[in-house]
């Protein structure tokens, strides 16, 4: 009989497999954030409604988790971290700039639920804070350069544009100052649903028809003019001295979030391009200023933790232990714990019997498990000092010493 209960729509239970697979992903990206001198910070789940919808304006609250607590509070669960890290950094003024965070959380919102979209999903990214200068949105895009290639993904591209760009798009086909945001938001798909889709959803806004097609024709066209396209050339130079050389400009990627004021990027995974963005950002120089009063100029991504890992094949079978004992008669229970306790102070993940089960079920429980290697205790091992080791993937196995065996075992680590 299987439970009547299941996760809420939109969420899921991670196993031991995946968590391990989510875990090394997560340990290398901390390790790539870290070696460019970014600082882990970890905010709450809930922050105060108000600081969550002071940008995005009262509506958000259909877009997320919004609440009252016991005492009558309006709160929200976190959905983007680059709002609390503004708290932050407007609660303080005296922090050195520039100020270099990074964060690996899981956050909320009330979206409908689709491939690499989930309402609670994880995410992990940096927030450079005080720069206003191109170097700081090169180091943005190298950051995302370098953490992607350490978890193993050859093949991506970036696409970058300036906010900049699209308001003067937006100006020069005639959309009304009002519907700029909808513009927005619309043409951020143009990749996603196609050119016909955009001008529907236009239209739907109530866009002018003249206007809608001055704007994609000025969207789709590879020259424009003037100090923002200057600056992006200048910041795809700087990142390719750095390595980076999968940069093309973009003049359809906006990024829906309206923060943005500037420098903006998109990346996708070459054959996964269907998934959409996996890590996304770009420059949002007046968010602080709303919570503080002082503008203060920023950049930053994020990583879509959830998109990124359906583009990580991983068929290794994981088991957290590195050797299963198996004793021969229950009576030599004791002589493994000892056994199990002395390979555990050298660092090794032990796991022993707690099912008294006899030694062909504990060999097969051994295989299910994934388990490398198994170490067979009898009386006979015991009287000789040599235990039996088996390499489970090879099926060979040798008489040892124990020290022998923690010498082998944590070598093969």
């Amino acid at each position: 009989m299987t439970s009547k209960f299941q996760c809420p729509r939109g969420t899921r239970d991670f196993l031991p497999q995946e968590m391990a697979k989510r875990r090394g992903v997560f340990e290398k990206i901390r390790e790539v954030f870290e070696r460019y001198g970014y600082g882990e910070v970890c905010t709450p789940a809930f922050e105060d409604f108000e600081l969550l919808s002071k940008k995005s304006g009262p509506e958000i609250e259909n877009e997320i988790y919004a609440f009252k607590d016991k005492s009558g509070r309006k709160l929200g669960l976190r959905f983007d971290p680059t709002v609390p890290i503004c708290r932050i950094v407007a609660s303080d003024p005296s922090l050195p700039k520039p100020i270099k965070f990074y964060y690996i959380t899981n956050m909320w919102r009330y979206d409908r639920p689709g491939t690499g979209r989930w309402r609670e999903f994880w995410q992990c990214g940096v927030e450079l804070i005080g720069s206003d200068r191109p170097e700081a949105d090169a180091e943005i895009l190298t950051v995302v350069y370098d953490s992607l290639k350490a978890i193993g993904i050859k093949k991506f591209f970036f696409k970058i544009n300036s906010r900049r760009i699209v308001e003067s798009f937006v100006k020069q086909a005639g959309i009304p100052e009002g519907k700029r945001f909808d513009a927005f938001r619309a043409i951020d798909k143009l990749d996603k649903i196609g050119e016909q889709e955009v001008k529907r959803e236009m239209k739907s806004y109530k866009i002018p028809e003249r206007a809608v097609k001055k704007f994609l024709e000025l969207v789709r066209s590879k020259k424009a003019l003037g100090k923002d396209v200057k600056e992006l050339e200048i910041i795809k130079r700087l990142a390719k001295g750095m390595g980076v050389d999968n940069i093309k400009i973009d003049f359809s990627i906006v990024r829906g979030i309206d923060y943005y004021t500037g420098f903006v990027f998109e990346t996708f995974v070459k054959s996964y391009e269907n998934l959409g963005s996996v890590a996304s950002g770009g420059r949002y120089d007046t968010l602080i200023g709303l919570y503080s009063g002082r503008e203060t100029p920023a950049t930053g991504f994020g990583i879509g933790v959830d998109r990124l890992m359906e583009t990580i094949k991983d068929n290794e079978k994981y088991s957290p232990a590195k050797v299963f004992i198996i004793s021969v008669k229950p009576e030599l229970g004791k002589k493994v714990l000892v056994i199990a306790k002395k390979l555990r102070a050298e660092g090794i993940a032990v796991q022993t019997d707690l099912m008294g089960r006899n030694m062909k079920r504990q060999l097969e429980y051994a295989d299910a498990i994934g388990v490398p290697y198994v170490v067979i205790v009898g009386e006979k091992e015991l009287k000789s000092g040599r235990l039996v080791l088996k390499d489970m993937q090879k099926k060979r196995q040798r008489s040892l010493r124990l020290a022998q065996i923690a010498k082998l075992l944590k070598a093969s680590s």
